[in-house]
């Protein structure tokens, strides 16, 4: 999957937020799966009362790197 092309602007800021790097290049399922990894560690990160509405914003993400 190429995120870069399969993300939409928004997705694409969040990654960059959660500190991920997004190049135009074909991931494998290792480098998706620990783009999630970095994700979820972002979003645990944050203040609990912040974590509800981060899962929610990064959810789309989560959906597209699992349907891969």
């Amino acid at each position: 999957m190429n995120l870069l092309n399969e993300c939409t602007k928004k997705q694409l800021e969040l990654l960059q937020q959660a500190g991920i790097s997004v190049v135009d290049k074909e991931y494998s399922y290792e480098e998706l799966k620990k783009c999630e990894i970095e994700i979820a560690d972002y979003i645990m990160s944050k203040s609990l009362k912040d974590i509800d509405a981060l899962r929610d914003n990064y959810n789309s993400i989560f959906r597209m790197i699992n349907s891969k």
